[in-house]
């Protein structure tokens, strides 16, 4: 992994975010791996259609959107419509600022793929009252094939901010197995919205 983001964000952040990020990182490789295998099949590099990308449907009201996995979350994070930069919901996740971990994710890419290919992830976050010595952040994730991975996105800013547009671009340094996208938040107080999420990928 040889510069690679998720390198850079460890060497540019605090250690207690990296252990944060080291601790989401092991919750998740267990959580992918029982949800790439309850996949039956897909195409491959058909990362241009995230499923529910704006959080619009919840089948069953329990605020988790359709397509979507939740790991800790709270009965305050969930799907809201009263807040939304595309459609008329999105999804609201609370900080805890006592220390926890939390995700929303979708396994993207259930296929495996090679060496190289590209993917850009955008989404628009909004944020109130953001504070704290964690992270909060969404990202693409690589699971390469020999059980390291590769990491891509953006971190939220503390403090307030309206609904604003983020975009970040990586590859996969290795051949890999399947690919996810995710929305996290360690060790911080406040909340936060996302809408819109995107994901696009050319291959190499």
């Amino acid at each position: 992994m040889n510069n690679s983001p998720f390198q850079l964000f460890l060497t540019n952040n605090s250690p207690r975010s990296a252990r944060a990020v080291f601790r989401g990182l092991l919750i998740l490789t267990l959580c992918f791996a029982f949800l790439a295998g309850s996949v039956h099949s897909a195409s491959a590099y058909d990362l241009t259609k995230v499923k529910n990308k704006s959080f619009e449907k919840d089948t069953d009201g329990d605020g988790i959107p359709n397509a979507w996995a939740g790991i800790g979350l709270s009965a305050a994070d969930k799907r809201v419509c009263n807040q939304s930069h595309a459609g008329s919901c999105s999804f609201k996740m609370v900080g805890i600022g006592g220390g926890g971990t939390k995700f929303l994710c979708q396994t993207a890419l259930y296929s495996s793929g090679p060496v190289g290919i590209i993917a850009t992830l955008s989404a628009w976050t909004k944020a109130k009252d953001l504070s704290g010595g964690g992270a909060s952040w969404v990202y693409m994730y690589f699971q390469h094939t020999d059980g390291s991975t590769n990491i891509v996105g953006f971190l939220l800013t503390s403090g307030t901010s309206p609904w604003t547009y983020h975009e970040a671009s990586g590859a996969a340094l290795e051949a890999f197995d399947f690919m996810a996208i995710c929305q996290y938040t360690d060790n911080f107080s406040g909340k936060f919205w996302v809408d819109d999420v995107k994901l696009t990928a050319v291959a190499p």
